[in-house]
């Protein structure tokens, strides 16, 4: 069961997006395209979406398939609630990250350390104008509305190979990652709502009564 948790908190910590390993030797990197993606990040002060993500193996083949509610504001608010059969829910309030599992009634405290503030939920709920300093960034503009960005980590310590974002009208729809092992996640948004006024209440996370709880203390 531990195992589990601990998988599927790494797999979502790290949620969002990335493109074909294929594409990436023919990339380009620039400063411009990063100060390009902090302008579309710092105009997301808070989103609110709902989300389908698709996972899928080296070999192509489906391993998971799940959706749910995506809520963020910065800085550092971070809501994530995937719906059954595999329930969870990750809150951050700034200071901590709590994974609760309903069906193992098992929740885990752990505090929002630097290498969590490195991870892609830096992109929502971080300060980006530190994107430089953990990402490289390559921009690329499909037409008039639709821009991508593609993202290269600078530490060897990442949780993902690379990540992709994509714009519609300045509006996140979709994300994609790829990880170490060849994993690949797919993220769809639909019905988002941008700067619409989310309170730092709505990140307060009480934990069932009866839940077993597990405080991880980062060393």
């Amino acid at each position: 069961m531990m195992m589990r948790h601990k998988a599927v908190f790494k797999h979502i910590i790290r949620f969002i997006v990335a493109l074909n390993i294929a594409l990436l030797p023919s990339l380009s990197y620039s400063t411009e395209a990063t100060k390009l993606l902090i302008q579309q990040l710092e105009q997301l002060q808070s989103i609110e979406a709902h989300f389908v993500q698709y996972v899928v193996d080296k070999a192509g083949t489906s391993v998971q398939e799940s959706r749910g509610v995506l809520k963020a504001k910065r800085p550092g608010l971070f809501y994530w609630h995937t719906e059954p059969p595999l329930e969870q829910v990750i809150v951050s309030d700034g200071k901590n990250v709590i994974v609760y599992d309903p069906d193992l009634e098992q929740a885990t405290v752990q505090p929002v350390s630097e290498q969590l503030s490195h991870t892609p939920a830096l992109l929502f709920s971080g300060d980006v104008k530190k994107l430089g300093e953990s990402y490289l960034v390559h921009h690329k503009q499909w037409d008039k509305t639709v821009d991508q960005f593609v993202l290269m980590p600078r530490g060897a310590d990442s949780l993902f190979e690379s990540l992709r974002l994509r714009f519609d009208q300045g509006v996140l729809v979709e994300m994609r990652l790829t990880d170490s092992l060849g994993q690949k996640s797919t993220i769809g948004f639909n019905d988002a709502k941008i700067n619409s006024g989310l309170t730092d209440q709505q990140f307060e996370f009480v934990i069932p009564e009866g839940t077993d709880v597990i405080r991880e203390i980062i060393q």
